[in-house]
């Protein structure tokens, strides 16, 4: 026997329903869709658009720094060369040299990473030139005299440390990093 039928249910009365499928679609509200479907596009493509150049910042501002990175190893001769022959000056730039070394090393691994195999080869091809050539220009620069005046300080004509294979180093890596002239 059903228990249902000893129980006094009445049906509810619900009012007719309000959704918005409960009427047929009208062309103002196609009209409505299509516009805020059009708007979530625009936002969505916004933000994408966004992400991209965001990225590009990024990529740019890590290729700047890794480039001055090198750049400042290749500095190091002409400071070392502007020495004064004290020990705490000495301790000073071998503790820079030590840092800018650590900074390339931290970019080459960053690059390696993150950068297409064409510009991490090319940069790492770089560090191997710059630090030859810097290298040799280092130890050229120890073994110079002090500098006792300020006269000696600006080097002039002659003193420049041979950075050739480096320049052309540099060049072939902004090309692989697609540098625009």
């Amino acid at each position: 026997m059903n228990v249902l039928a000893f129980v006094n249910i009445r049906p509810v009365h619900r009012p007719p329903s309000t959704g918005w499928l409960s009427e047929p679609l009208t062309w103002d509200g196609l009209a409505a869709i299509i516009a805020a479907l059009i708007a979530a596009l625009v936002v969505v493509g916004g933000y994408f658009l966004q992400q991209h150049f965001a990225r590009r910042e990024r990529r740019a501002l890590i290729s700047s720094e890794a480039l001055r990175a090198v750049a400042d190893y290749l500095e190091a001769p002409y400071l070392i060369r502007r020495k004064d022959g004290s020990p705490e000056t000495q301790q000073r730039l071998v503790s820079h040299v030590s840092e800018i070394q650590s900074r390339i090393a931290f970019y080459t691994s960053l690059l390696q990473l993150h950068a297409p195999l064409k510009v991490y080869e090319a940069y790492d091809a770089l560090v191997r030139v710059a630090r030859e050539e810097a290298g040799g220009n280092m130890t050229a620069a120890w073994q110079e005299k002090p500098v006792r005046t300020g006269r000696f300080v600006p080097l002039g004509k002659g003193k420049r440390f041979d950075r050739s294979r480096s320049d052309q180093a540099m060049a072939v890596v902004l090309m692989a990093m697609g540098a625009r002239r």
